[in-house]
């Protein structure tokens, strides 16, 4: 079984991170399996210059499909939307999936990898389209695929076939991280999952514009591995616009030791730094542009960039020229972003100049690096693995206890504890601080986070970075054992995985849910054996009962894991209930107390 890192960078064991860089580093990447749980949203939109050609891949005489490979398999015409092979991208969600797309499926025609049956297959346009007159043009098409080190793109040709120009998408990689059949630093671009569907857009103008025969192609090949799949539909020519803005991504986060802006999405009110926020913004149209960005929490905080000139095709990357601080109480901010032309250059296609907000959650005692939304997960087929965070230190903090999230992937009684480490100033070395007891999952750990309790509370020192993580010795390789669950992504160098099977330090870009806990009640959580209660249902979805063996008069407090209290009742006989609307999925405790005694018990809302 391969190992799950995402993508995970290599770093020599406690090699040079003081500097924050690594100084080889090899690609290591997986078949994911079972683990993808939800999808990311495209970065793109539909193309809205003028439209010259399209297809939906309803009529299959339209297209001339070739096998190259040994593989008998290739491209295929389907109109089965549930014919995508995992369940977090199925059914196919193009605009006419239903009257046809193309599809291609190495996971179904192959069972490990070097075969000796790879699969390569085009799909190349009969009829050439006619773009005379129109000199600025943009191929667009929607899709869906999952990525295991399988070559994919599309080729454009201006002259009836006889020369075509290569748009790589996605590409496998090597022995030596390079990737295969492009060059050595067009690497596979980081997300094995699409989203569903992508509008992947591109410009062809070079190739295309103004060309009366215009052919394309698309191209595939699962390079002899057992790879994933491949689905493209709703394929179009537009003429792209004279001023069109595209905001590609966004970088934020509070610098601090580390030297790298770490993004937080819960921050205790210890920790409250400036934030700051930088806009990646393209030119996709055919004029050069003015361009501003800006980041906006309303009636709190306006951040822009200066104005800056980018020419047609280049990206630029423009940085607010203020930050923000969030007050240190607890709340919960929003951010928004966008970018924006000058008054004299109208877009007309105005979409592209907005991406998803930032939200952060200022707390009592919880400190997140992750988005909060289970996405995919971190583990070593059975076998010895860390995973975790850097976070840096903004002021001094006493911490009991660290957070995980576990993957529903997970083993029942596979045995995790969390660790703590600093981080040696000269060397970069992560050193040991600290770390929990070894505990069982059971199967309420399982989709759920876990509390583990320091077996030392440590003093975490302002202007110092540490490195938080889950481990597990597993079980030989027996099973997944521990599945840490990652949402988000990190900045190389952020996020860190060790391998117990080599011994190394690498780094990852998924980011696993292990967060700091500063609550100081946080070791007083605990279940106690032989309670005179029952709780029921459990899971519960929206109603929970309380049933005691004799009347008591006790009152009853719903506890989050990090110590914090939710919800209180009482009771007065021998049964209680009450609605679990206002809670979150998760597992809460249940503490009940009569004066004299204190008894606690778990209890999982799952809604």
């Amino acid at each position: 079984m391969k190992k799950i890192y995402s993508i995970i960078l290599c770093l020599s064991v406690f090699g040079t991170v003081n500097a924050q860089k690594s100084i080889e580093a090899s690609q290591h990447v997986t078949k994911q399996d079972n683990f993808s749980t939800t999808v990311k949203p495209s970065a793109k939109t539909e193309s809205k210059g003028a439209l010259l050609w399209e297809d939906s891949f309803a009529d299959q005489s339209l297209w001339n499909i070739t096998i190259d490979g040994v593989n008998p398999a290739g491209w295929e015409f389907s109109t089965d939307p549930s014919v995508i092979p995992v369940g977090a991208l199925s059914p196919m969600a193009s605009t006419t999936a239903s009257d046809g797309f193309l599809f291609v499926n190495s996971d179904g025609n192959n069972s490990t990898d070097f075969e000796g049956t790879p699969i390569v297959t085009n799909a190349t346009l009969v009829t050439p389209i006619d773009l005379t007159g129109s000199e600025f043009v943009k191929l667009s098409f929607q899709h869906n695929y999952r990525w295991w080190q399988d070559t994919r793109g599309v080729r454009v040709s201006g002259d009836n076939g006889a020369t075509w120009t290569q748009y790589q998408l996605t590409c496998g990689v090597d022995d030596t991280g390079n990737c295969i059949g492009c060059d050595e630093t067009d690497n596979y671009p980081g997300d094995q999952s699409a989203g569903n569907p992508v509008y992947e857009s591109i410009d062809i103008s070079a190739v295309a514009g103004n060309q009366s025969e215009v052919l394309i192609q698309f191209y595939y090949n699962d390079n002899d591995y057992w790879a994933w799949y491949w689905a493209v539909d709703d394929v179009k020519i537009n003429e792209i616009d004279d001023y069109d803005a595209e905001l590609v991504g966004v970088i934020k986060g509070s610098t601090g030791a580390w030297g790298e802006p770490l993004a937080y999405y819960q921050i205790p009110t210890t920790q409250v730094a400036p934030i700051a926020f930088s806009g990646i913004v393209g030119n996709v149209g055919v004029a050069d542009i003015n361009a501003t960005f800006a980041a906006t929490y309303t009636g709190v905080y306006e951040g822009t960039s200066d104005a800056a000139l980018i020419v047609q095709g280049a990206q630029d990357t423009l940085a607010c020229t203020t930050e923000l601080t969030p007050p240190a109480t607890a709340a919960v901010h929003t951010i928004e972003f966008s970018v924006a032309t000058d008054a004299a250059e109208v877009e007309e296609d105005v979409e592209n100049n907005v991406i998803g907000s930032y939200t952060v959650d200022v707390n009592d005692y919880i400190y997140a690096r992750d988005e909060g939304t289970i996405t995919s997960g971190s583990y070593n087929a059975g076998n010895e693995f860390e995973v975790g965070n850097i976070f840096d230190m903004y002021g001094d903090a006493m911490i009991y206890g660290v957070d995980v999230t576990v993957s529903e992937s997970s083993v029942e009684g596979a045995e995790v504890r969390v660790k703590l480490y600093s981080i040696d100033a000269e060397t970069g070395d992560f050193i040991f601080i600290t770390e929990s007891d070894i505990l069982p999952l059971d199967a309420s750990d399982l989709g759920n986070t876990k509390s583990f309790v320091l077996q030392s509370p440590s003093m975490l020192t302002a202007g110092e970075p540490y490195l938080i993580v889950a481990a597990t010795y597993g079980d030989g390789g027996v099973s997944n054992d521990l599945v840490v669950a990652t949402s988000g992504t990190s900045a190389p160098q952020t996020s860190y995985y060790y391998d117990g099977t080599d011994a190394n330090w690498y780094y990852t870009t998924s980011t696993p849910m292990v967060r700091m806990n500063f609550n100081e009640n946080l070791a007083g959580i605990e279940e106690t054996a032989n309670n005179t209660f029952e709780v029921y249902p459990n899971p519960t979805a929206d109603m929970l009962n309380i049933k005691f063996e004799d009347a008591t008069n006790a009152s009853i407090s719903v506890m989050s894991l990090s110590g914090k209290e939710v919800m209180t009742s009482t009771v007065n006989g021998t049964q209680a209930s009450f609605s679990t609307e206002g809670l979150s999925n998760g597992v809460y405790m249940i503490k009940v107390s009569n004066g004299t005694n204190v008894q606690m018990t778990k209890v999982v809302v799952r809604k």
